[in-house]
């Protein structure tokens, strides 16, 4: 009977080490993992990478508008749909398209007097467009003929690609790749070999839209030089978590 209870014994310290040499496989704590209850199986790494690719903006959006103060509504609402009427003449006629151009502010308010009790003495009228421009070297252009045909105010510029997605996608290979590399060398040190890819997750932030000053340009008129407007480069970022299996 003792003869089997140390047979029986030793079976189980056996079945115990091996399951204690299978939990030291396991790589520790690593930011970005799965949360708990989706723990990855025993036997993988779990890397955290990010990915870069640096890219030209091919798209200006340009706001431009016009302030003007009239001493009636009827004088301030005329006033302010001519100088827009030329405005937007002048933009379509650097070759953009009507579908580029859109308003995107009309307001009207009346302006009073400083004494007491205070009195309407005129009205101001405020109008906005933005100009998608898919041509950069016309977004300066955009901003001269509209301060030639009366733009007052130039209210910055932004620069974005016209299609995001692919640079996305390229930095997000990017990701993955570093993660690769980074999988494989905790490997190389910890003496196992990398496996196939167990999960890829996507925590990439959003793309970035990079803007312009403001520009006052109520004294502007019509420029004597040719307004330079310099797009820069962008950073498109992507950060993974991706899972590897490991023999």
């Amino acid at each position: 009977m003792s003869q089997t209870l140390r047979t029986l014994g030793a079976g189980a310290l056996g079945a115990l080490i091996v399951a204690i040499a299978a939990l030291s496989v396991r790589s520790g704590p690593v930011s970005g993992a799965p949360a708990a209850g989706t723990e990855p199986p025993i036997h993988s790494i779990t890397v955290s990478a990010s990915g870069k690719v640096t890219v030209v903006p091919d798209v200006a959006r340009v706001n431009v508008g016009v302030t003007l103060s009239k001493p009636t509504v009827k004088a301030a609402r005329e006033a302010g749909a001519k100088a827009m009427t030329d405005i937007i003449a002048a933009v379509k006629a650097l070759g953009i398209d009507e579908k580029d151009i859109r308003t995107t502010n009309v307001s009207l308010y009346p302006q009073y007097s400083n004494g007491s009790p205070a009195k309407v003495v005129g009205y101001q009228i405020s109008e906005q467009i933005q100009v998608t421009v898919r041509d950069l070297d016309k977004a300066g252009d955009v901003v001269d003929v509209a301060t030639a045909k009366g733009a007052t105010d130039v209210s910055g510029i932004s620069f974005e690609l016209a299609d995001p997605a692919k640079a996305q996608d390229e930095a997000r290979a990017a990701a993955v790749t570093a993660a690769r590399a980074s999988a494989q060398a905790m490997a190389t040190a910890g003496k196992v070999s990398l496996g196939a890819v167990i999960s890829i997750t996507d925590a990439s932030p959003a793309s970035p839209i990079y803007y312009g000053g403001y520009m006052d340009s109520k004294a502007a008129g019509a420029p004597e030089v040719a307004t330079p407007v310099q797009p820069g480069t962008q950073d498109m970022n992507a950060m993974v978590t991706v899972v590897f299996e490991i023999d």
